[in-house]
């Protein structure tokens, strides 16, 4: 599949040596591997990850199952753990849509992984979008700002973090506050982090180029004194200007990728970067 407005706003970027067009092409047409991690701050987060080695991945990984019943056969690619996400939380498989038919293995793998995602055990995700998070380091005492939040994913690994080694019942000092300009993502949003059970998160729904100043202000004991008996409400404590310990940044992209994702839906260069760059000139 072709699509000569695409290819003529990217050749006009002379950003791809012409000797290497074909294969720039043909990486942008294979389809992305399924991703997936395991939801870190789950209680039984290493009894999930040993679970899907021993039961499901073992049998793949020792390269004796082909996928037959069809004209040809085909080996499958084993499951690949990626290496750099923390606690060996994170998996990459790699399989086609006629295997899947025709293997009840991996059926059951994709099973599982549907149900594990919608019970809020694992995510799926893709890895290029597991790593801005990680570069943040965030400690369960940050304040944390996510920008451009929906759908939610990257969200979801700030709030594990907040809750690193938290024990049961207790709520972390810190907090996030996850924003995004639309706010019917804004659902997808809340629908997606609600899995987390979090008291440490804060959906906004504000256009991130004129956020507001967040302010706070820590209860004076005179106030807390007069909440537990009844008195007269004192003064307002002074408030103070918020100020994040990290923010996250997800800004629009051009959607060039579309060619892997949805090949159908890859619009001419041009469109592709029109409204980005409309929202980006606005930040």
């Amino acid at each position: 599949m072709r699509n000569a407005a695409f290819e003529e706003y990217y050749k006009a970027q002379d950003i791809v040596p012409v000797g290497e067009w074909e294969a720039f092409l043909s990486t942008l047409r294979c389809p992305l591997p399924v991703t997936f991690r395991i939801n870190g701050s789950g209680k039984f987060a290493d009894h999930l990850r040993d679970k899907l080695k021993q039961d499901f991945f073992a049998k793949l990984c020792s390269g004796e199952l082909v996928v037959s019943g069809g004209p040809p056969v085909s080996a499958v690619t084993p499951p690949r753990q990626l290496p750099w996400y923390p606690n060996g939380y994170a998996w990459q498989l790699e399989f086609s849509r006629s295997q899947l038919r025709r293997m009840p293995l991996l059926r059951d793998i994709h099973d599982f992984v549907k149900h594990a995602n919608d019970a809020g055990s694992i995510s799926r995700q893709e890895a290029v979008s597991m790593v801005p998070p990680l570069f943040l380091d965030v400690q369960p005492h940050h304040r944390v700002l996510d920008m451009c939040a929906a759908p939610g994913s990257k969200t979801f690994q700030l709030l594990e973090a907040i809750h690193a080694n938290s024990r049961p019942g207790q709520t972390p000092p810190g907090f996030v506050v996850a924003n995004d300009a639309d706010f019917m993502r804004c659902n997808l949003l809340t629908h997606q982090t609600k899995r987390v059970c979090s008291p440490c998160l804060l959906v906004t729904n504000h256009d991130a180029s004129r956020f507001p100043v967040f302010l706070a202000g820590a209860p004076t004991a005179a106030a807390q004194a007069s909440a537990a008996g009844g008195a007269s409400a004192p003064p307002r404590p002074p408030r103070y200007t918020v100020r994040f310990d990290r923010i996250l940044a997800d800004v629009p992209c051009s959607g060039s990728d579309l060619g892997c994702k949805a090949p159908h839906s890859q619009v001419g260069g041009k469109q592709l970067h029109f409204c980005p760059a409309l929202r980006l000139r606005k930040t």
